[in-house]
């Protein structure tokens, strides 16, 4: 079957009042064309050109067995339930939602939870339990979705989904009802996965079978949102070692033991100074703030290696026993050797390795700088067609449509590295919004970032802008203390709706921010991207500072090492353009339709006041700017 093109036909018969994007059109003929030559092809899309609608009509249209991995959970269920149905109506191709194994209800845990569980002392871990223990009775997909609120999922959620190492397979009793095994049976079975970048990658590097079974077949493999592949790529195809995948593996030995009548006692003496030793080692740690070395160098890491070894003895003779206990052996064999393998010095000049401390304990990271090593031979595989689609990957600006030729190297320069394109189509399309008219910009008379009175000044600038319309307002800031800072200070306006982030789930917060007059939604990074607010009224945008990757991430200061010591510029190598890309990102959430308008302030004066800034602004589309209070005032109250 051909892959269809006329995109703008298509959507004109299924969407009432639907308005035709040449931008859109264009992109769905390059993918077209992609599928029938065999090309890879690298795509920006920008803002409101209908990305997803553009690749899901060529890619339905063929006969080609797709996957499509998205950046998140949250869009993977906007993309199967609402956008797939509408295309696939007129193909009647067999689609299948897959995600990660932590997603899905675990038959055999949940009863094992139960079984424990002491009836007489409900808390409110226990009454969830019973809610997913009812649920668990009704559901068709073991969807934890379904059950858990987001902000329930954490704490329940561990206790009732099973890992690669816990997971009894074929020899668990509940194999036949088994949910994460039904999915990926459906999956195998489909034309079209819907699937997520954690999923993808994680099988792709621990090489786990989700995917590994289903890759082989795909032909075609849709990278949405793919700015967020190196990142999320770069975690997979590192190791980690967490206090709490011990303390997990103790608790599983002595749930095992605890269903076989506790008639091993030096087994449950082992696991519990193993447990012992680890809150142990967790308690040091945090006292002194310890960093990786201090965690070698104070011989923690020979107490954590003898408790593990003692453990791994006891767990070999239980071993024969039960299926659980040989699950327990091989587990506390493979994290005894990742933690071996972590705690010994490196080089530094491939890798980044560091130790993170967390509320709950510990983790010790090694992941590697490039991941293009590990992703090139997969885009080189002639049998398979790979979209990357975003709509932000260049660092500057497209402020006209661009054509196939019109694109050279340097546009995508520093995508096509990090994730080893090298041969393939490239194109830009251009957001069809008109944001000269649109958007105004305007930046303050703020101190520097660097002042410790920044965001309090930012603020008291803000407060007129607010209330000078009846629309809402959004504020995103690069850190949670002065995300902190703002919402204090905001909080004593009270003629104004301020909610901030962590006051509730996203979900929540982002319908209360719709449906309340005078709104004020405070967020940080997780606002930047993937979040439409099209619709609510959105008149005012604000970016506190200028999104430089903060100097203590050590993925990031092993990279500025790396090239410092190779005699080249960090700052315009590495920094500037991943600010670019971030901007470009938060600006995002202010037009989203043709009728949108609104203020965009960025209240960072190195953005006038520093030569690079002139290579920032390059990153936005073209509008005017303001500099004067008194103008950016007047510019939202006449806004229709």
């Amino acid at each position: 079957m051909k892959p269809r093109a006329d995109l703008n036909l298509f959507l004109a018969e299924k969407m009432p009042g639907f308005v035709p994007r040449d931008s859109q059109q264009k992109m769905t003929e390059l993918i077209a064309k992609s599928i029938s030559t065999g090309e890879n092809a690298l795509i920006e899309a920008g803002t409101g050109t209908g990305k997803t609608f553009a690749y899901l009509l060529p890619t339905l249209s063929s006969d080609k067995k797709v996957v499509i991995s998205t950046g998140t959970k949250n869009l993977q269920d906007q993309l199967y339930f609402q956008d797939l149905p509408l295309i696939n109506e007129s193909f009647g191709r067999t689609t299948a939602l897959l995600k990660g194994r932590s997603n899905y209800l675990c038959l055999d845990r949940l009863h094992k939870q139960m079984s424990q569980m002491n009836r007489n002392q409900l808390d409110t871990t226990m009454e969830k339990l019973v809610n997913v223990y009812h649920w668990s009775t009704e559901t068709k997909t073991g969807d934890l979705t379904e059950v858990l609120d987001e902000e329930d999922a954490a704490g329940v959620q561990r206790l009732v989904t099973s890992t690669v190492d816990s997971c009894l397979g074929h020899d668990c009793q509940h194999f036949d009802q088994c949910h994460l095994y039904r999915a990926r049976t459906r999956a195998l079975n489909a034309d079209v996965v819907v699937v997520n970048h954690h999923l993808f990658f994680a099988d792709q590097a621990l090489k786990e079978d989700d995917l590994g079974e289903l890759l082989p077949q795909a032909d075609v493999i849709v990278l949405d949102e793919a700015h967020q592949v190196e990142e999320v790529a770069r975690n997979f195809y590192g190791q980690r070692f967490g206090s709490g995948q011990v303390l997990d593996l103790v608790s599983d030995v002595i749930a095992e033991q605890q269903a076989v009548g506790l008639d091993d006692p030096e087994l449950m003496e082992v696991a519990a100074a193993l447990s012992q030793v680890t809150k142990k080692v967790v308690a040091l740690l945090k006292q002194e703030e310890a960093s990786l070395l201090s965690l070698i160098h104070l011989d923690l890491v020979e107490d954590i290696d003898y408790a593990m070894s003692e453990l791994i003895s006891r767990l070999a003779i239980s071993a024969t026993r039960t299926v659980g206990f040989a699950r327990c052996y091989s587990r506390a064999c493979r994290l005894s050797d990742v933690f071996t393998m972590l705690t010994e010095p490196t080089d530094g000049n491939d890798s980044a390795h560091w130790l993170e401390l967390r509320q709950q304990g510990f983790v010790i990271h090694l992941v590697p700088l490039e991941v293009s090593y590990f992703l090139k031979p997969l885009l080189d595989d002639a049998a398979k067609v790979w979209l990357f689609v975003s709509a932000t990957l260049a660092t500057t600006a497209a402020h006209v449509e661009s054509s196939l030729e019109e694109i050279d190297d340097k546009t995508f320069r520093h995508i096509s590295k990090a994730i080893g394109f090298e041969q393939g189509l490239k194109a830009r399309f251009p957001s069809p919004f008109d944001f000269s008219r649109q958007v105004t910009g305007f930046v303050p008379d703020v101190p520097d970032p660097r002042d410790s009175t920044h965001t309090e000044k930012l603020v008291a600038t803000m407060l007129p802008l607010i209330r000078s319309h009846n629309g809402r307002s959004l504020l995103l800031f690069t850190s949670h203390k002065a995300l902190l800072i703002a919402a204090n200070l905001l909080s004593r306006e009270h003629d104004l709706a301020m909610m901030a982030q962590g006051a509730a789930a996203k979900s929540l917060l982002i319908e209360k921010f719709r449906s309340t007059d005078k709104a004020v939604l405070l967020a940080t990074h997780s606002f930047w991207e993937g979040v439409d607010l099209s619709g609510s009224d959105l008149k005012l945008l604000m970016i506190d500072k200028l999104p430089f990757t903060s100097p203590d991430d050590p993925v990031f200061q092993a990279k500025v090492n790396r090239v410092e010591a190779s005699g080249g510029n960090s700052f315009f190598d590495l920094s500037l353009p991943k600010a670019a890309v971030t901007l470009k990102q938060g600006f995002g959430r202010l037009i989203r339709r043709e009728t949108d308008q609104g203020l965009f302030v960025l209240g960072d004066p190195r953005f006038v006041s520093k030569p690079y800034g002139k290579v920032l602004k390059k990153s936005l589309p073209s509008f005017l700017w303001l500099n004067k209070l008194p103008a950016a005032i007047d510019y939202l109250e006449n806004l229709s």
